[in-house]
């Protein structure tokens, strides 16, 4: 994501020096693994869907990573659990006490 996001790929014929190949198979990749999935591994969440869904709703809020039915449906039911509804909660909380302290 870091390599495409700031407009290097490698070429063609260097792919396979690289961990990921390009961004566009490891996308495309990953949107057919995550088709009809709930979760990553399995049946239960797991620690990889955390680091997924966070870099999948990082990209796609920020344009690096393209908005795909796959990507939005797994990623939504994620950002929508109570653990993490709560950490956004306590998130704001900090924030407003930090810009409270400052002034």
């Amino acid at each position: 994501m870091n390599n495409h996001a700031v407009g290097w790929d490698p070429a063609p014929d260097m792919q396979g020096r690289f961990g990921y190949g390009s961004f566009e198979r490891t996308i495309d990749t990953l949107a057919t693994w995550l088709k009809d999935r709930r979760f990553i591994a399995g049946d239960k969440f797991t620690a990889v869907d955390v680091y997924v869904a966070s870099l999948l709703g990082f990209g796609m809020r920020f344009n690096v990573i393209p908005k795909r039915p796959e990507f939005e449906a797994y990623v939504e039911p994620l950002l929508a659990r109570p653990a993490r509804r709560r950490v956004e909660e306590q998130t704001q909380k900090l924030l407003a006490q930090k810009a409270s302290a400052a002034t």
